[in-house]
């Protein structure tokens, strides 16, 4: 048995359509939930424009021109050019697609009709419920943070709101996706047909941060940013900043490790009162993080069952001690990109990992 077939989705073949004119918020999440599928072993072929998927040209660029983010996010993919504004091109994907198990698509999609028709279970991604009949309304990853509450949340109370960095809308659409997917492969692999699936990313980000919504309906109040008033903090130390976490039982191992005499006071001994009296816990709390790194920190606060947490950039994430050990980050050959550093997906499969092989050139 081949390694390709002895792969958890091998069995099954899924289309991946990226229609001409998508938001790229969609396009993200519709490209990372096919990615998961052919990393693990599904078929995965993506249905590209002619001059091909717009992501192929997004930043950040790699040393030699490609998208870094096309090649993390089309991994063991293969690749197919098709004019969709043509009747030749609608009438091969209307062939591929029957042939397929899953077919992966946006709205709004020119071809949607068509996709929603075939004998292959139809995914679609869209920025919307349905009910909001807003298909055609501009969107992007900023717009959706805000309009999910999320953006509410996060920044200084002073300050205006921030966006949370990177495409977290969009992933976390492609991972909701991913599971619709995997639930249409399911109900086929018994014989039933699996009705059509649908994912919008405002619902998303309301599922995501449904501790808000539901925290604000029970009391009234929206949590906001809390700033110097929240009760986990970052506090700065020697060679830069580490996150103060514990929960309300590590409290008494947090104020032994700590061995500031102020934190015995009893104001401090409940969640209540620490809260209350915020501002004297930290600085009560900051003398011992500042004088140390953030390894010592760590090693410390794990000594203790305190689970303090250094604030790593990306690139040290390299170096990162249980990184290395897991060989998470792999070094993949790539025809025309050379050898790019890729996380693997961070599901293990008795004991195995999956490693992806390189994103497809484009297809005529």
């Amino acid at each position: 048995m081949s390694e390709a077939s002895s792969l958890p989705l091998a069995r099954f073949t899924i289309v991946e359509v990226n229609d001409a004119k998508v938001p790229l918020c969609l396009r993200l999440a519709t490209s990372l939930a096919a990615k998961i599928a052919a990393d693990l072993g599904a078929d995965v072929l993506k249905i590209e424009p002619p001059e091909g998927d717009p992501v192929r040209r997004a930043p950040p660029l790699l040393p030699q021109g490609g998208s870094a983010l096309f090649q993390f996010l089309n991994t063991s993919k293969r690749s197919l050019a098709l004019d969709l504004s043509s009747e030749s091109g609608r009438t091969a994907l209307a062939g591929l697609v029957d042939k397929a198990d899953v077919v992966l698509f946006e709205e709004p999609a020119s071809i949607a009709a068509l996709l929603r028709a075939g004998k292959a279970t139809p995914v679609e991604i869209a920025a919307f419920p349905i009910e909001m009949d807003a298909a055609q309304r501009p969107v992007s990853e900023l717009a959706i943070q805000a309009l999910g509450g999320l953006m509410h949340m996060i920044g200084e109370p002073e300050r205006k709101p921030l966006k949370l960095g990177g495409h977290q809308a969009s992933y976390a659409a492609g991972l909701t996706a991913f599971t619709g997917l995997m639930a249409a492969l399911a109900a086929r692999d018994v014989g039933r047909r699996a009705p059509s699936v649908r994912v919008s990313l405002a619902e998303v980000m309301q599922w995501v941060n449904w501790k808000a919504a539901s925290g604000a309906a029970a009391s009234g109040t929206s949590p906001g940013r809390e700033g110097q008033n929240s009760e986990f903090q970052v506090l700065p130390c020697r060679d830069g900043h580490v996150a103060v976490v514990y929960t309300i039982t590590q409290w008494p191992a947090t104020r032994t490790l700590i061995g500031d005499a102020r934190l015995d006071d009893p104001k401090f001994s409940t969640r209540a009162g620490r809260r209350q009296n915020i501002a004297e816990l930290y600085t009560a709390l900051a003398p011992w993080f500042a004088d140390k790194t953030r390894e010592d920190i760590q090693k410390a606060a794990q000594a203790k069952g305190v689970p303090f947490g250094p604030i790593f950039s990306p690139a040290e994430l390299q170096q990162t001690e249980q990184y290395v050990a897991r060989g998470f980050l792999a070094d993949m050959a790539h025809p025309t990109e050379g050898t790019l550093r890729l996380p693997q997906l961070p599901v293990q499969w008795n004991g195995r990992s999956f490693a992806p092989r390189p994103a497809p050139e484009l297809a005529p």
